[in-house]
């Protein structure tokens, strides 16, 4: 049980575990202390002096060891160290602290003072404004009138550290976070401090650009608008911007995000929006800027190939010559489908009872790439091997962690932030086993190195060593898709032996590589087990001529593969069935293009990579005349003959927890901003 310690904060009494800052406990009872420098995920360091409070202390008698009393009875207490900092002072029994008597705001006013003296005065063009903690707190705790009547300084504006990041230097206060994010969490010390005195200022260190893929986060966490972005710069006035909660797209983690709109129509930004169960509050930078799919280069238009070309066509016209298509080449055992990992658990659920129920085909994927082609069967082997399932979270408390096959810097780059705080701030031994070097190996305890093909014998033998020379304690093995090269049986074998080597309380957390790569598992976007064609073989059926019409839900399951390949496997083909958001996604025209919605505009769920469903709220306005996918499918298969009428995405939802497995007893009006785990509800049920 957590200790416990009783102290006053502007004559309110609360009780707050033992350890916790001042700044935190005034949190509990909505007295908010000020403060800049300070950042619950970054150490506190006492620098901007904005948090100053009186703390005093129980007086403690040397005689009886106990607190001295006033002649009224009341605890004597000690304010004699005059005003501190709240974010480096820990809570204590019996504390008093003060936080709006004359001596502190007196301190306030003169701190924001400073600040302005240096701090430019251009809030109308500040991408800061509206939002600024400067800018509330001289409203505030200001003194509401300059008294300074020099020229401040000025630098050239903006200055481009990174392909992402902007740098105005004249508005930086100096709190140093951005500094302390890249030295405390992302662990790529880019980012320094020069010179002294009024010419101090944060730069780039030397021959090092700031090209780390979290550098978005100092956007953030810049209290100031000294930082911005360079794809988001003048997005708009905070004022005019919506927001919605949302789940990034860029890889199986599910970070969660705030996306920011304009007008209804525009998606202006993406923003962090914290969740322990998948981000940990932070974000990559190949999601916090990956939004442009959807307001550029987007399909509007239902369009048919005349000739060389693509027209407009109706809706209409374009469903019959697709249904036409698609049953045609069924028919004939000559059509393939492909449904984009990208899309929600709803989409890939129609375009499941289409490809099964309408059409009754086997060829169906959600990728082409060789190396994904067995993850059903690594997600299979974790639970045949004797590893109970694992989750995200299960990261945070591990004595051990162990990633196979998987380079988290490229593959999922926040989980990869997760693990090195496991290892910075708990201690957690990191065992590295990969093909080549990765940048985790830097907070590797130990790496593992195996050639190609030859993973499942590199895993037995840290089996063996393991069981040799380690007692269990709790463990997280990371999985990556890389280990699709390895035979099944040896998979099976050697991940069974790391497992009894571990002891019961590991746990095994497989890495996916796309948003919805879990859910494409679940819903059984995958070929038949009696003969259907992976992603990978309906290409090559397609290069010798046995598969000659593909349907294209979405582009991604292309996404990666090299380009003269896809491009001459779609140019031998017949036909070519294409449904998505983007206009110029293929090397080829498509015979019939199908304007799909994305999730922003419709709403939706994903599962995360290790199995969290999360929702996506509709953020702007349809665009055009396209349709949502789950609407596209049933139009198609009612041409079929093979009528499916759903009326909206929570109808869909329903569905998809009476049939799928693991999603039983989870409700749409429960997954709120931040999900459910199937796990989480099943044992609920237990208990």
């Amino acid at each position: 049980m957590t200790d416990m310690v009783n102290l006053t904060i502007d004559g309110v009494a609360l009780a707050v575990p033992k350890g916790m800052l001042v700044v935190d406990a005034a949190k509990k009872v909505d007295i908010d202390i000020p403060v800049f420098c300070y950042h619950p995920k970054l150490a506190p360091v006492g620098m901007c002096r904005m948090c100053l409070v009186e703390i005093g202390v129980p007086v403690i008698d040397r005689a009886t060891g106990q607190p001295a009393l006033n002649a009224d009875g009341t605890p004597r207490l000690n304010f004699g160290k005059g005003l501190q900092t709240g974010c480096t002072v820990a809570v204590s029994e019996g504390m008093v602290v003060r936080t709006n008597t004359v001596p502190v705001t007196d301190a306030r006013e003169d701190i924001i003072e400073f600040l302005l003296t240096s701090h430019p005065l251009d809030c109308p063009i500040c991408d800061k404004g509206g939002e600024c903690p400067l800018q509330d707190y001289t409203y505030k705790f200001g003194p509401g009138k300059s008294r300074f009547d020099f020229e401040k300084r000025h630098w050239e504006k903006p200055l481009q550290i990174g392909p992402n990041i902007l740098l105005d230097r004249e508005r930086c206060i100096m709190c140093f976070r951005c500094v302390r994010f890249c030295q405390e969490i992302s662990g790529h010390e880019q980012l320094g401090v020069f010179e002294r005195g009024n010419g101090q200022e944060i730069g780039v260190q030397p021959d090092q650009p700031f090209d780390s893929q979290f550098a978005g986060n100092t956007i953030e966490l810049c209290p100031v608008g000294a930082l911005t972005g360079a794809p988001t710069r003048f997005f708009g006035r905070t004022w005019e911007v919506a927001h919605s909660p949302g789940v990034c797209t860029g890889c199986a983690a599910g970070c969660n995000i705030r996306v920011d709109t304009r007008d209804g129509s525009e998606v202006v930004r993406y923003w962090s929006r914290e969740n322990r169960h998948t981000d940990d509050g932070w974000l990559c930078d190949a999601g916090r800027f990956g939004f442009g799919f959807v307001n550029e280069r987007r399909l509007l238009e239902p369009k048919l190939k005349s000739g060389e070309e693509l027209t407009n066509a109706t809706w209409q016209q374009a469903l019959v010559r697709a249904a036409a298509t698609l049953s045609e080449h069924s028919k004939a055992g000559t059509l393939g489908i492909m449904a984009s990992p990208a899309m929600t658990n709803e989409n890939l659920y129609a375009i499941a009872k289409l490809a099964r129920e309408a059409l009754g085909e086997k060829n169906l994927d959600h990728s082409a790439r060789k190396r994904d082609a067995a993850l059903a069967d690594i997600a299979r082997a974790g639970r045949e091997a004797g590893f109970a399932a694992g989750t995200l979270v299960d990261i945070d408390a591990a004595a051990r962690i162990i990633t196979i096959g998987v380079d988290l810097s490229r593959e999922q780059p926040v989980t990869e932030l997760r693990v090195k705080k496991a290892v910075r701030q708990n201690g957690a031994a990191l065992i590295s086993v990969h093909g080549s070097d990765v940048e985790l190996d830097g907070y590797a305890a130990a790496k593992v190195r195996y050639e190609p093909g030859k993973a499942a014998a590199a895993v037995e033998a840290l089996a063996k060593q393991i069981a040799e020379r380690d007692e269990p304690s709790p463990s997280v093995v990371v999985l990556g898709s890389r280990l699709a090269e390895t035979e099944d049986a040896s998979l099976i074998a050697a991940l069974g032996a790391l497992a009894r080597s571990l002891g019961e309380q590991a746990r095994l957390v497989a890495v996916l590589p796309s948003c919805n790569s879990r859910g494409a598992l679940d819903l059984g976007i995958l070929p038949a087990p009696d003969g259907g064609l992976s992603g990978a073989q309906m290409l090559q059926a397609a290069r010798d001529g046995r598969i000659k019409a593909l349907f294209l839900a979405g582009a991604e399951p292309l996404l990666d593969l090299d380009a003269d390949l896809v491009k001459d496997a779609l140019g031998r083909l017949e036909a070519i069935v294409y449904m998505g958001w983007a206009a110029d996604s293929l090397p080829v025209s498509p015979d019939v293009a199908l304007p799909c919605l994305t999730v922003l505009e419709t709403g939706g769920t994903f599962s995360n990579t290790d199995g969290r469903i999360q929702r996506v709220f509709r953020a702007i306005r349809p665009r055009g005349r396209a349709k949502p996918v789950w609407q596209i499918a049933a139009d198609l298969a009612q041409a079929l003959g093979n009528p499916w009428l759903p009326a909206s995405v929570e109808e869909i939802f329903e569905q998809v927890t009476r049939e799928a497995d693991g999603y039983a007893g989870v409700e749409w009006g429960r997954l709120g901003v931040n999900g459910i785990h199937p796990r989480a509800l099943a044992e609920q049920r237990q208990g």
